[in-house]
């Protein structure tokens, strides 16, 4: 399909039929979860769960706002799109996709080798929706490094936008150094409680909050909490947080959105997170999960599947200046409702991070507008 066949649709015509693949979808994945769970690695309850939260965004009011907000800005979109995307987030593909069908962009998507079931089932949809809105994605999959397939899929685009590690990155822009590239790097996020959600009648809010932006897709995306900042200089208030987490939080998680199987080599690379936590600190630890109660410094990244640091803090200051020496892999951070501002202020006011604030409980569910990488979701796709 010409990218003038797609422009010449109306935006109300692509939003109803991006919302109308977005219903579809959900009753697809909805019909076989067990597929899904198989080519992801995800138990069923959070392949159901991923899906929904995340195609819930793709709505008309929210796609009629993006479609605003671009229109804004008095830019033309690029003429087409190729798109190379990770294996670690079956969902990450939705707003990849949909935004730049949505201004009227026909992609190319390179889905991973390791995941093409969603992808394969989301063009499905789309051409179910309607046969041209269909016809402007189409779905290649070869293996990472195949140079002359990557150039095709590179060179046949105007831009491309590459989701993967920083050394998958890397390759591809040492390989096409003169390529319009959006990359989309590794990434980590964090959460911040301050006093207020540690109050009596914020608590359980807070922990239930907590718990589900880490055992969403068992801590694999980049949006995944890996450290926990509380607002707190007292051992024990850290060691209360820490055992409530575990016991309100993550368990009652681990039997509504089970964990999936552990890998071996990440059962290895836990059983060491574990051991250097209690040797910096303390743990509490059930069969689904591990809490490391430790400082803030120096940092200890955790293999995910739901293994998570909390470090005290003396307040959004001092979380900030934690947080700074992960500059620009910092994607998001989770915040307390009272905590939002100040946190939103002590970041912009950062040379170093660009970091996207939201309310914890919503990390893993960013909304269609949301930013990526400190940027607007359409950056790259305008001229």
């Amino acid at each position: 399909m010409t990218v003038d066949r797609l422009r010449a649709a109306s935006s109300e015509e692509r939003i109803a039929w991006l919302a109308s693949a977005a219903e579809l979808l959900l009753r697809d994945v909805n019909d076989a979860p067990g597929a899904l769970a198989e080519s992801t690695g995800l138990s069923e309850a959070m392949v159901a769960w991923g899906a929904r939260t995340t195609l819930r965004t793709v709505e008309r009011d929210a796609l009629r706002a993006l479609v605003e907000e671009t229109r804004m800005t008095g830019s033309e979109p690029i003429a087409s799109l190729s798109i190379v995307l990770a294996g670690n987030l079956f969902t990450a593909s939705v707003r990849a996709v949909v935004v730049p069908l949505l201004l009227g962009i026909p992609v190319t998507v390179k889905a991973s080798s390791r995941e093409t079931r969603f992808p394969t089932m989301f063009r499905d949809a789309l051409r179910r929706a309607n046969a041209e809105l269909g016809n402007a994605m189409e779905l290649v999959t070869f293996a990472g490094g195949e140079v002359q397939l990557e150039t095709a899929l590179i060179e046949g685009a105007e831009a491309t936008a590459v989701y993967g590690s920083d050394s998958t990155i890397d390759a591809i822009q040492r390989r096409h150094p003169n390529a319009r590239l959006i990359v989309h790097g590794h990434g980590v996020s964090v959460g911040y409680c301050g006093p207020d959600a540690l109050r009596r009648e914020r608590i359980s809010e807070t922990i239930a909050n907590l718990a589900l932006d880490v055992c969403a897709y068992d801590q694999r995306g980049c949006l995944s909490p890996q450290i926990i900042y509380v607002a707190t200089d007292s051992e024990p208030v850290l060691s209360a947080f820490a055992e409530r987490l575990a016991k309100e939080g993550l368990e009652p998680l681990a039997r509504e959105l089970p964990r999936a199987p552990l890998p071996l080599e990440v059962g290895a690379a836990q059983a060491q997170w574990r051991g250097m936590a209690e040797v910096e600190g303390s743990l509490v630890s059930g069969d689904t999960y591990g809490i490391a109660i430790r400082p803030a410094q120096p940092v200890r990244w955790s293999p995910g599947y739901r293994n998570v640091t909390v470090a005290p803090v003396r307040g959004v200051a001092e979380a900030v200046r934690a947080m700074e020496p992960l500059g620009s892999s910092l994607k998001c951070v989770g915040a307390d409702p009272m905590s939002s501002a100040s946190l939103c202020a002590e970041i912009g006011r950062s040379n170093a991070l660009s970091a996207h604030v939201c309310s914890l409980g919503t990390m893993q569910t960013p909304a269609l507008d949301a930013p990526a990488d400190g940027k607007p979701v359409w950056h790259g796709l305008l001229r």
